[in-house]
């Protein structure tokens, strides 16, 4: 997966809690600043998770913001 695609994956989940411009600019923020590439290192993706629901857990709750820090990720996550 690229970077592209797991911005835009993460921007489409949290559009409907953010606003589509502020979860597209947190998308391409977070991508850039955990360095994820076209090579998608599990551990960056997992770091990337947890920043992400920490950020959230003010807009949504702690329990909503798991889930969508996990949803965000769920494409690079190992079947």
């Amino acid at each position: 997966m690229s970077a592209v695609s797991l911005s835009d994956k993460i921007a489409a989940v949290l559009s409907p809690h953010l606003g589509a411009l502020s979860a597209d600019a947190v998308a391409r923020h977070l991508c850039a600043k955990y360095g994820i590439g076209e090579i998608v290192d599990p551990d960056k993706v997992a770091a990337l998770r947890d920043f992400l629901e920490r950020g959230l857990v003010a807009y949504v709750g702690a329990e909503r913001a798991r889930s969508l820090a996990a949803e965000c990720v769920d494409v690079v996550s190992p079947s």
